[in-house]
């Protein structure tokens, strides 16, 4: 008994040593971004005396963030949505041994899951197909990275799900797309939320990407801005920090939601 609670405690000592770890530097930037650039200059250190929004205001309006914002949401979202699909699309016939060589294409996924995005053959490519500096390019070129985790992850749900679902609608005379997503997709939710998240994660903190398949500043995601405002305010940190909490909060409050659901999704499936 004394052992196991020795053994629960320090499990618990480690968990929030490594969770101050991670707090610490967001709740610093989130300290230091209502600061004054004078109060941050004498005691970087010490909590705002008095909390003001001026940072977030300037930062707004000099970094130009609410049209890269909008930019890098229609990203996000469309990329990572069609990432998502095409997760589903392959993970069935794989898990279901549909296709030849289905164990050589799994294995095909996993490796690329360890492999990093080849950004030169894809500028490349981006440039012989007419998708260099354009929105569906930079969207089409964002889709293959989120496509290994959601094709294991999917993979591995469907295989868990009974066969004798699949002949039931296929008696019924379900068609395929019908059957993939009105019967597979909810049943397996939680793996698809973790997927689109992870997809729309990618791109929305992308800055390789903006630099090399994007020139016109009218098409520049958030994390590209961000970039060109460090260029021009790199002595002014109080604006800084209030523009990376502009450009994490969106993020941050769509993980927290999320979370929430997948918790209820998995619930369900008990």
């Amino acid at each position: 008994m004394q052992f196991s609670t020795a053994l629960r405690l320090r499990r618990l000592a480690t968990a929030v040593l490594i969770a101050l770890v991670f707090l610490i530097p967001v709740l610093y930037v989130v300290m230091i971004s209502f600061e004054s650039p004078a109060q941050f200059g004498a005691h970087p250190l010490l909590p705002p005396v008095r909390p003001s929004l001026g940072n977030f205001t300037a930062a707004w309006q000099q970094g130009d963030l609410g049209p890269e914002l909008l930019n890098t949401a229609l990203y996000a979202v469309v990329a990572a949505g069609l990432s998502t699909g095409l997760s589903l699309l392959i993970a069935f016939p794989v898990a279901r041994r549909l296709v030849r060589w289905s164990t050589p294409l799994y294995q095909f996924f996993v490796i690329g899951l360890a492999l990093p995005v080849s950004y030169i053959p894809l500028f490349i490519e981006a440039r012989d197909l007419g998708l260099y500096d354009n929105r569906i390019g930079y969207i089409l070129l964002h889709v293959e990275p989120g496509l290994p985790l959601g094709v294991i992850l999917l993979t591995a749900f469907v295989a868990s799900i009974p066969r004798e679902l699949d002949e039931a609608a296929w008696l019924d005379g379900v068609s395929y797309p019908r059957y993939m997503f009105s019967f597979v997709a909810p049943l397996a939710w939680p793996s698809i939320v973790i997927t689109f998240l992870y997809s729309m994660l990618f791109v929305w903190n992308d800055i390789i990407g903006p630099v090399v398949f994007l020139a016109s500043s009218s098409l520049f995601p958030v994390a590209r801005g961000v970039y060109s405002f460090y260029s021009s305010n790199q002595s002014s940190y109080t604006l800084l920090a209030a523009a990376v909490m502009i450009v994490s909060a969106p993020v941050a409050v769509l993980f927290a939601v999320s979370q929430r659901q997948l918790l209820r999704a998995t619930m369900g499936l008990r």
